[in-house]
């Protein structure tokens, strides 16, 4: 078997239950508009997590599996993150 042969496991079922939960929570918010409710008061909505992320041991960045295999080994190396790239400054 060759290694471009090698599939991922499907992550279907989370990647739905995530889309149900945003949906579910943009009927909360039309909910609140219609009712004249003031939008600060509704929570915020629930976090995301992308399985197909790699998160880094050391400074719990996540990256795809390509940049992780670059990044952990020279996070690792230097005992803390190097900055992002794409940040800008406020």
């Amino acid at each position: 078997m060759y290694p471009r042969d090698k599939k991922k496991k499907s992550n279907w079922r989370a990647k739905h239950e995530e889309f149900i939960q945003s949906l579910r929570y943009a009927k909360k918010v039309t909910e609140f508009e219609k009712e004249g409710k003031d939008l600060r008061e509704l929570a915020p909505p629930p976090p995301t997590q992308n399985p197909d992320l790699v998160p880094c041991p050391h400074c719990g960045r996540t990256f795809n599996e390509t940049a992780a295999e670059r990044h952990i080994p020279r996070c690792q190396a230097m005992k803390t993150c190097p900055p992002p790239m794409n940040t800008r400054r406020r």
